[in-house]
Order: C-alpha cells, then sequence, then structure tokens
C-alpha cells in the first residue's frame, strides 16, 4: 500500500460522439476464442476455447446489463460464469462482485473504503494519449491523504493489423491495442505487485486478441473481482455472429 495526496482521477467525457463501435453485439451474439495458458516460464500448462453468449438482460440496482453467458473448455475440465456488462456513447462497463474485492482490503482500512461497483473496461475515443482508471481501491484515512491499494489503469497503445483465422478463412483487420496494468498494493512502502495485459479490438467486431497475465476472474452472481496470476494467456477469436 502507498500514501498518496491525489484525488481520485476519472476521464472527463467528451460531449456524445459517434465514435465507432468496438464492443458490439445484441442479445443472441455469439463469440468463440482458441486459448492457451502457459507458466512464466513458457511452459504449456493447458488449451481449449472459450465461447461467449449474450443471452438477456438483468437488472441490477436498477441499471440494466446485458447477461454475458461466459464458458471455458479444456478438455478435462470446464467451467460456466456469468458476466454482466452496459454500454453507453462513450464507455464499457461491467458490474464487480465488491464483496468479493473487499478480501483485498486490510481490516484495519475497510472503514475507511467505499467501493466502485463497477469496472470500465473502454472509454471513448481510442486515440493517441488516452487513458482511464478501469478500477481503483484507496482508503481516505483522513482529509486529503489517501492509501492506495489497488490501481488497475487502461491505456490506448497502437492501431495494429492483426491476423486472424476467422471460420477457417485467414482474415488481416485494423485493430485498436489496448494495455491494462494492474498494482497491488499489500504493505505500506512496499512495491507493488504488478500485471499487465494487452487487449486488441476489432471495430464492428469487439475483442479479437487477449494476450498477458490474467488478473479478471467471475466468482458468481454476475459480478467481477481481481485475482491476479503469473500465468500468460493468449486468446485468439476464431468464430462470431453479431447480432
Amino acid at each position: 500500500m502507498i500514501l498518496t495526496g491525489c484525488e481520485e482521477e476519472t476521464p472527463n467525457e467528451p460531449p456524445p460522439s459517434d465514435y465507432p463501435d468496438y464492443y458490439p453485439g445484441g442479445i443472441g451474439s455469439t463469440f468463440k476464442y482458441s486459448i492457451v495458458e502457459k507458466d512464466s516460464a513458457g511452459n504449456l500448462l493447458q488449451s481449449g476455447s472459450r465461447n461467449i453468449f449474450y443471452s438477456g438482460t438483468y437488472n441490477l440496482n436498477g441499471i440494466e446489463y446485458t447477461t454475458q453467458e461466459d464458458s471455458l473448455d479444456f478438455g478435462s475440465q470446464s467451467s460456466v460464469a456469468t458476466y454482466l456488462f452496459r454500454k453507453t456513447e462513450t464507455a464499457v462497463f461491467y458490474a464487480v462482485d465488491t464483496s468479493q474485492i473487499s478480501l483485498l482490503i486490510p481490516d484495519t482500512l475497510k472503514q475507511y473504503v467505499s467501493l466502485r461497483d463497477e469496472m470500465q473496461l473502454l472509454f471513448y475515443p481510442l486515440t493517441s494519449g488516452s487513458s482511464w482508471s478501469l478500477y481503483r481501491i484507496t482508503a481516505e484515512v483522513q482529509s486529503g491523504i489517501e492509501i492506495k491499494i489497488l490501481d488497475i489503469v487502461a491505456r490506448f497503445e497502437s492501431v495494429e493489423q492483426i491476423e486472424l483465422i476467422i471460420d477457417s478463412v485467414r482474415i488481416v483487420s485494423p485493430t485498436r491495442k489496448v494495455s491494462y496494468t494492474m498494482e497491488l498494493f499489500t504493505e505500506i512502502g512496499s512495491p507493488p505487485q504488478r500485471y499487465s495485459a494487452f487487449m486488441w479490438y476489432a471495430q464492428n467486431i469487439g475483442l479479437v486478441k487477449f494476450e498477458g497475465n490474467q488478473f479478471v476472474i467471475n466468482i458468481g452472481g454476475g459480478g467481477i473481482t481481481f485475482e491476479p496470476s503469473s500465468n500468460i494467456l493468449t486468446q485468439e477469436l476464431i468464430e462470431y455472429n453479431i447480432e
């Protein structure tokens, strides 16, 4: 954990504009990814597939979300999770499970913390110099003095051409590359644990590639929590259908 005297930064949203859609899909949309997991030394741990289905809508705390059914299949083991997300003209948000995230907070600091119930996956426009807070936990121990516990920052990196095999057909797609960096502060005065990942988004398709540390997981009930791992995941889109 680290002491800071700064207020939490939040992106100043520009006036509504007709931005390109990098997270499309209505109810009934499906996405299938190949997925490979390796340890930090590069040794293969497992490989399989990930299937996503936008199954319907769900009202949580008065907010209407799209329900994302998410299944992982590694052959010998499989899992199914449910996520809730919503989109605005300038951003994409996912609901988080604050009861699980609170486990990251030392008991002595919990009284000073107010948790956000959403994380911000994307913030438009995806242009040079843009960055935003995906999620942050700080404890305001006194006015103007905060202890930082968790900080996840997203940053637009570049426009890249990505080669993909979609429905057995090779395509080259222009994408927006976004980096996600997580810092977890566990002791005052000690450097944070750092994890990072990159995601590539294609206009009118969505997420086409993920590579890096996994630190966002589902525990249950439609909420996301954070459980970092040093293992490296590579995920690439192989099939999709946008409704």
